[in-house]
């Protein structure tokens, strides 16, 4: 999903900031474990009662594992990457900041869409100048994907 950030009347800055579609949010994402571990126990409860004690550290495991995979989506579905443009530069950084802020000069800019041969992988937008690119939009889908290249084309243009 690309939002355009709002911008003040004085600001000459174009603000893009892209976020993969959330389906859930932090307190539904706990709802969600909360549950999956209740039918979990109750399972092991059951093997439990009719005699398999052994069944106990395997429940705990996957109750483990669940929560480790519920929250490992949660941290993925809240990135988010912000693009600044103005008059002269494009700078690039992330709320997690994994890889920093990287600053692009305007007129050097390149956006490219790498598009799998044979259609198998999804595509990747790379955004940069003089050899040095980083991908931007990874966690999109291709609609979405093309949508940041053209809002992204008509921004650089039209800032």
């Amino acid at each position: 999903m690309v939002l355009r950030a709002p911008q003040t009347s004085d600001s000459d800055e174009a603000v893009l900031v892209v976020q993969p579609n959330r389906n859930l949010t932090w307190n539904q994402s706990k709802w969600l474990f909360l549950f999956l571990a209740f039918c979990i126990s109750l399972v092991g409860l059951y093997f439990l009662s009719l005699g398999a004690w052994l069944v106990i550290p395997f429940t705990g495991l996957e109750i483990l594992i669940v929560g480790i995979a519920i929250y490992c989506q949660s941290c993925c579905a809240h990135t988010r990457e912000f693009i600044h443009i103005d008059a002269t530069h494009v700078r690039v950084s992330d709320n997690r900041n994994h890889r920093g802020e990287k600053c692009f000069h305007k007129a050097w800019l390149k956006i490219i869409q790498n598009q799998d041969p044979k259609g198998w992988y999804p595509s990747r937008l790379l955004i940069g100048s003089h050899g040095e690119y980083i991908e931007i939009g990874k966690n999109l889908l291709e609609e979405e994907r093309e949508m940041l290249a053209n809002k992204l084309k008509n921004a650089i243009e039209g800032v």
